[in-house]
């Protein structure tokens, strides 16, 4: 039997395209190439096997005995291949996860934790994307969404992070600027003499925060300061600018650092809070239920080690 060494598998293609259309030049103008490269490929083939495959002095082209045999061979081996390539190609995109995050919730919250994750991911890859809109999962694409509500999310299953925990938070370097008494007398009233800093997205904050610590004048006579988003608002806090209204879970982290101090008890919301959603066809895929295990475990864990 003839050995067979560097076989160009592209011809293999162009060989099943004749054997198929009957016409040299038609297989060409499939495959986007010349009838002369078709040809080429043909012969310089057909000199490796040591037989030809085509008869040429008819039109259409007549495939011969033996390379009839061929091309059900040839076929056979292009499905495996194909069916090889499909398998790989959908086995990385179930392996794919595709995540849409509230911008603060992404950069305070779940980006320290992305390498903890990527370590127990079970073979999980991420790709995540930030938005404020809520998601329409039948025109976009992505698996599952972690969104603020209070858990009435119609059409779709969502399970509860963690609830909305809001705190006044400062630099210490602020604090002894601003304030000359010990941290342990500071008050809500106090605040009047901060420059109080407001996020166009959760601009109702510190009104409500106000109120219920018995302290709403405080809105009326304090500075303000207002930004377009919470991350902005919380970097402006960092550096000292004035004082953010804050979810205890985005800067739990900042506090232990001593970067941020939370001189005044939080206030936790009954009702509202951050949920991973996703539509009921989801809950099947093993690629959401890890994440969801992990995530829900992360913020459970987060939540008992929050600073009191």
């Amino acid at each position: 039997m003839r050995k067979l060494r560097n076989l160009n598998l592209n011809a293999l293609t162009v060989i099943e395209s004749v054997h198929r259309l009957g016409s040299f030049s038609r297989a060409a103008e499939e495959m986007n190439i010349t009838p002369s490269a078709v040809s080429q490929r043909i012969k310089t083939f057909e000199e490796q096997l040591g037989y030809a495959l085509f008869e040429r002095r008819v039109h259409p082209v007549i495939t011969t005995p033996q390379g009839a045999e061929f091309v059900a061979h040839c076929r056979e081996a292009l499905d495996t291949i194909l069916a090889a390539g499909t398998l790989h190609e959908t086995d990385a995109r179930d392996r794919v996860l595709k995540i849409s995050v509230l911008p603060t919730f992404a950069i305070r919250w779940l980006m320290p934790r992305l390498k903890k994750f990527d370590s127990e991911s079970q073979g999980i890859r991420l790709h995540i994307s930030q938005s404020y809109e809520a998601v329409n999962f039948q025109k976009v694409d992505v698996d599952v969404a972690v969104r603020y509500g209070n858990g009435s999310f119609p059409g779709l299953d969502s399970t509860l992070l963690m609830r909305e925990n809001l705190v006044p938070t400062l630099s210490p370097q602020l604090f002894s600027e601003t304030f000359s008494g010990p941290i342990e007398a500071f008050t809500a009233a106090d605040l009047e003499d901060f420059t109080l800093m407001h996020s166009g997205t959760c601009h109702l904050y510190w009104r409500s925060w106000l109120s219920e610590a018995g302290e709403p004048q405080v809105l009326h006579v304090a500075n303000s300061m207002s930004f377009d988003s919470c991350v902005l608002t919380l970097q402006a806090a960092t550096m000292g600018v004035g004082v953010a209204l804050a979810n205890m879970a985005y800067i739990a982290d900042d506090i232990a650092a001593g970067t941020l101090i939370a001189p005044l008890r939080s206030i936790s919301s009954k009702y509202n809070g951050w949920y991973l959603v996703y539509p009921p066809g989801h809950r099947r895929l093993e690629k959401v239920q890890i994440f969801k295990e992990w995530i829900a475990a992360e913020a459970k864990n987060a939540s008992e080690q929050m600073p009191s």
